[in-house]
């Protein structure tokens, strides 16, 4: 029996960050109330007032953005315990022991891939499993911009912001959405991890 597409996706879901110099993606396990922020821009638009009453309008370029998730980081290395260094790369990345993050003027891509399913994949970016419901979205050319720690309940915590461009210099959309009923899977996300397009 195939899963029905549900009334709202809830709870769970898997959250895939990749870094544009690492090819492993690196998973943020992730409780839906815990994205804390999706800010998708704005295409605003405003009407001009012409001498004959009428009003023409007037476009404004869609604004950048953002995503903001609530992680618990228990360390400052990069296999998905820690989100120190995706805002301050290194010049070589740390992964030693005792790791050390010093601030940093570095900068680094980032792709954030973020899938609701009844059957989760084994990854963000995998594809779904044939026969069940899936949606998911897949932003590329991401920055690191925030790192607020917290402790939360008593828990150390931190809110992830990544904030990106709504296109590239060559007008290539940096996010995707994509859904699936039961009759098709999504396919896996591209290798590469600054191109929605492969």
């Amino acid at each position: 029996m195939t899963a029905a597409v549900p009334d709202s996706w809830t709870e769970l879901c898997l959250i895939g960050i990749k870094r544009e110099s690492d090819s492993s993606e690196v998973q943020f396990a992730g409780v839906t109330e815990d994205i804390s922020g999706m800010d998708f821009g704005e295409k605003e638009v405003e009407g001009k007032a012409l001498v004959n009453g009428g009003r023409v309008v007037q476009k404004t370029p869609m604004t950048d953005e953002s995503i903001t998730l609530k992680v618990y980081p228990v360390s400052a290395d990069l296999d998905g315990t820690g989100v120190m260094q995706h805002m301050h790369p290194q010049s070589s990345d740390d992964t030693t022991n005792p790791i050390a993050v010093l601030n940093s003027n570095l900068r680094e891509k980032h792709r954030v891939v973020i899938v609701w399913s009844t059957t989760l994949p084994a990854t963000a970016e995998a594809a779904t499993t044939l026969g069940e419901p899936a949606y998911r979205i897949t932003i590329s050319n991401a920055y690191c911009t925030k790192v607020v720690p917290g402790f939360d309940d008593k828990i150390v915590s931190a809110e992830v912001t990544f904030k990106w461009t709504p296109f590239t210099k060559a007008a290539v959309a940096n996010k995707l959405e994509e859904s699936t009923d039961h009759t098709v899977a999504l396919a896996e996300v591209s290798a590469s991890p600054t191109s929605i397009t492969g």
